[in-house]
């Protein structure tokens, strides 16, 4: 028997909530003004939260609230009093990104469920048993993984799975994008992403700067997820929910997608063998948004096919050709209706988008708004296929030329209709009732009302019936007044209403009193339907327009480590040197240039930096990375020396994982650095020391003590951190911070180089010819790195130095500092260890302040967010 996923809808207003409830989900997500990542969608206060959630419950649809952005410890307080009020307001979940915030509410509100965000980049089985042995009731999948994949968390784990279904794609998986970050301090951590991905970039080789010719120059921008095709696979594979991306969307458009997913999914689930999605439909999900459709990863790795390469936003659905452009009328040859109040959208001959005809009127999409149309010299209101228009510009636009694509990028009656289904009194959606009523002369009207989620109420009229004196009130007349529940939830078919009159018909009830009988009744089962979902203080008070004072309540943490008093004293020799490295001379290097530790391997990058390209596959092919070799060559230097393992690394790569680990243990290495909940899950399971590294977003105390109360030796913080921030959270626990290297600003399953130069079969791997790198709109490249899984690492555009700030850092209190090395040739790896080696020694200067700085080393460098932070 096929079980039902649930369909879960986005909520990014109270018009959008609306919209998806009266469409036919089954749950909504929606989010609190603050902490969630959504930032700027309209949001919810909390009283409005609460009245959602109330909302939601009385037509029997869950409400999940994201609270999935990183915390900063400024902020604990308020995260504490929103978990509180949404466990006391009843919500069915909340969604988590932030491991301190997943223990806050564990401690605060042991009675709510939580579900992991894919901000939290869940893509392997050990990842999400990781999250079920903590307590978490469902994992959001990342959307990179295949159907197959997502079969084997399915089959080896016990938590529910949530997948997305359609809408907008992010090319980083989701809570490893720094770009945004980086540029311009807005952090897609913290729920305020500028959306780099949607602007233009060049692609470049290296060395020598050689622009690569592209069809298109949105090289970041992925197309819009639309799996109604291949929903009878997604269904067969068990997964638990649906979930349709879109809470920056209006709620047209959550209106839309909701309903033709709704049909879907009965339709399959009532009909397997006769699933069919109708043009109509097709058109529908085309019309209301699309960037270009993707089936994603599901079905495999799409390649090309993912991305919407010309055109980053809304491109609605062709409905013509321009066929002359002069005295500011645009003259189209239709291919489909186009009517009064229609929104338009041009590209140019070549494909590209005709931008200035697009900027007069919010049509839903980028477009003009069709006020005036004529056809054979007539003004009309609408025109069909075949016919020549002509449609006065407000904004006229040079580019526009003949042969240009005719978008229509908003259909005026589709989305009328969509808007009738959120703001028409008569609600859409329904809940059938039973009514039972019980009339005798001489006693009050008994009423009992029940749905079918075993809620029920009686009440009795303050009116005692009296016998009729002429004209009786029969059975029939009270049936037909019980069964008018007007503009309510409820509905009572005439047959589903009871009626026993005791002792004869002749009775006599005024209309007025049915009327009254009858409302007290539904008002109290709604209320029944609301407060039963209702914990702690809710829960006790029975009027549901009430709303709980605002509270804060205590939050445990760990107690400052004992030596962290003195931290702004600590000697900076204290403080370790760790350097990542990729091979054997990386390890040579660093340790000549005085690292304390190292970190030894992780992804395997080429075509980044040909001279360190070289020297890794030379020791590749002279070595075989003979991990005994490395481990024994540190150990005797006096150093340590840890395995770093892949940020990414799926089922059938966490195999891999696991070898190099029982490598690790068999040849005494001191621990593991892990980027993923999977890679640490696997390390404590072999009993291996383990380093959180810095993908796993520690941004707060709370998350330090989570890690540390697991296990972890060491914890790596997150590079979005200010050093104020930084020096707080050093005080609970021994942390490293990056101090050197190009950070990694997205790592995607998509290979921009392989997608644009790797042929339309299997990729022919243009970048093992060289490097390449991307370059956007003001000039600032962005180096590429592809590791031999065929992921892309977008990098820096400049190098991360903070060698002119190191007695600050040690300041700060932290344990640890670390170079990333990986990308550096041998020599260049062993100075700049060296460097940092004699700043943490006190330098040659008599006042301690080190020599060299890094404009002396490395050109073009970023302090990052060290001092400037992220909203």
């Amino acid at each position: 028997m096929v079980t039902k996923p649930e369909l879960l809808a986005p909520a990014g207003d109270t018009e959008s909530l609306i919209a998806a409830v009266e469409n036919g989900c089954d749950a909504v997500y929606l989010g609190a003004t603050t902490l969630s990542a959504r930032a700027s969608a309209a949001n919810f206060t909390p009283d409005e939260l609460a009245d959602a959630i109330d909302y939601a419950h009385l037509r029997g649809v869950k409400a999940y609230v994201a609270v999935n952005t990183l915390v900063k410890d400024s902020e604990t307080d308020d995260a504490a009093a929103l978990l509180r009020h949404l466990d006391e307001s009843g919500a069915d979940a909340v969604i988590v990104q932030d491991v301190g915030l997943l223990s806050m509410a564990q401690s605060l509100a042991p009675d709510l469920p939580i579900h992991a965000s894919t901000q939290m980049t869940v893509h392997n089985s050990e990842g999400a048993g990781f999250l079920q042995d903590m307590g978490v009731k469902r994992v959001v999948l990342a959307r990179e993984m295949t159907l197959d994949e997502i079969k084997q968390v399915r089959q080896n784990t016990g938590i529910e799975i949530e997948i997305f279904v359609h809408g907008a794609l992010c090319i980083s998986y989701s809570g490893q994008c720094l770009m945004s970050s980086m540029i311009g301090g807005r952090s897609g951590n913290r729920g305020v992403c500028a959306q780099p991905c949607r602007k233009r970039y060049r692609l470049r080789t290296l060395p020598g700067g050689r622009e690569v010719k592209t069809d298109g120059e949105y090289l970041l921008s992925p197309r819009d997820l639309n799996t109604s095709r291949i929903l009878p696979e997604l269904i067969e594979a068990g997964i638990d929910s649906f979930k349709i991306e879109g809470r920056l969307k209006r709620p047209e458009y959550v209106a839309c997608v909701t309903r033709i997913y709704r049909g879907l999914i009965d339709r399959y689930v009532k009909d397997p063998s006769g699933y069919f999605v109708t043009g109509d439909e097709s058109r529908s999900l085309a019309q209301v948004f699309n960037r270009g459709f993707t089936a994603g990863y599901f079905t495999g790795n799409p390649r090309g096919e993912l991305m919407s390469r010309r055109r980053p936003h809304n491109r609605g659905i062709p409905i013509g050709t321009v066929i002359g452009y002069e005295q500011n009328r645009l003259r189209i040859r239709l291919s489909g209706t186009l009517r009064i109040g229609d929104g338009v959208g041009i590209t140019g001959a070549a494909g590209t988008e005709a931008e200035g005809a697009c900027e007069d009127a919010d049509n839903g999409g980028s477009g003009t708004t069709v006020r005036q149309m004529y056809a054979g010299g007539r003004q009309v209101d609408h025109a069909g296929s075949g016919t020549v228009v002509d449609i006065p510009l407000t904004s006229p636009d040079a580019q526009v030329r003949a042969g240009s694509i005719v978008y229509k990028t908003l259909d005026k009656p589709l989305m009328d209709s969509l808007k009738g289904s959120f703001t028409s009194p008569a609600p859409l959606r329904r809940i059938p009732v039973t009514v039972t009523a019980e009339a005798a002369v001489g006693s009050s009207l008994g009423l009992r009302i029940e749905d079918n989620d075993n809620n029920a109420v009686q009440v009795h009229s303050e009116y005692v019936i009296e016998r009729a004196v002429s004209r009786p009130t029969t059975g029939k007349e009270i049936v037909r007044q019980l069964a008018k529940l007007g503009n309510t939830v409820f509905e009572a078919s005439e047959s589903n209403i009871n009626l026993r009159i005791e002792g004869g018909g002749d009775i006599f009830i005024p209309v007025s009193q049915l009327n009254r009988v009858r409302s007290g009744a539904v008002s109290r089962l709604a209320d029944a339907r609301i407060v039963r979902w209702r914990r702690g203080a809710r829960a006790r008070n029975r009027n549901r327009y009430d709303r709980p004072a605002g509270s804060t309540g205590t939050i445990r943490v760990a107690e400052p480590r004992a030596q962290a008093a003195g931290a702004s004293k600590r000697s900076l020799h204290t403080v370790s040197l760790a350097v990542s490295v990729s091979g054997m001379g990386g390890v040579r290097s660093a340790i000549a240039g005085g690292a304390d530790v190292i970190y030894l391997g992780g992804e395997r990058f080429r075509g980044v930096n040909a001279e360190a390209e070289a020297e890794a596959e030379a020791e590749a092919e002279a070595e075989a990375f003979d991990l005994e070799t490395v481990i024994k060559y540190a150990h005797q230097s006096g150093r340590r020396i840890y395995l770093n393992t892949p940020k990414i690394a799926n089922d059938s790569q966490m195999r891999c994982v696991a070898d190099a680990m029982s490598g690790a243990v068999r040849f005494g290495a001191d621990g593991v650095l892990v980027s993923n909940h999977g890679t640490f899950r696997l390390a404590e399971e072999m009993g291996l020391d383990r380093i959180v590294d810095s993908p796993l977003n520690v941004f707060n105390r709370m998350s330090l003590e989570f890690w540390t109360e697991h296990g972890a030796e060491m914890i790596t913080l997150s590079p979005e951190l200010t050093l104020a921030e930084i020096r707080e959270i050093a005080k609970y626990g021994a942390v490293e911070c990056i101090v050197h290297g190009r950070l990694t600003l997205m790592e995607s399953e998509h290979c921009v180089v392989g997608g644009v130069l790797g042929g339309s079969g299997s990729c022919t791997a243009p970048c093992e010819a060289g490097g390449f790198e991307l370059v956007d709109e003001k000039g600032y490249a962005f180096p590429l790195m592809m590791d031999t899984d065929c992921r892309m690492h977008l990098l820096n555009s400049s190098e991360l130095c903070m060698l002119d700030h190191v007695p600050a850092i040690v300041r700060a209190g932290v344990s640890s500092i670390r170079i990333d090395a990986r990308c550096f040739e041998s020599g260049r790896a062993r100075a700049i260890t060296r460097l940092y080696r004699d700043a943490l020694d006190g330098g040659s200067a008599r006042d301690g302040q080190i020599q060299s700085t890094c404009k002396g080393i490395t050109g073009e460098y970023t302090t990052g967010h060290y001092r400037r932070g992220v909203l």
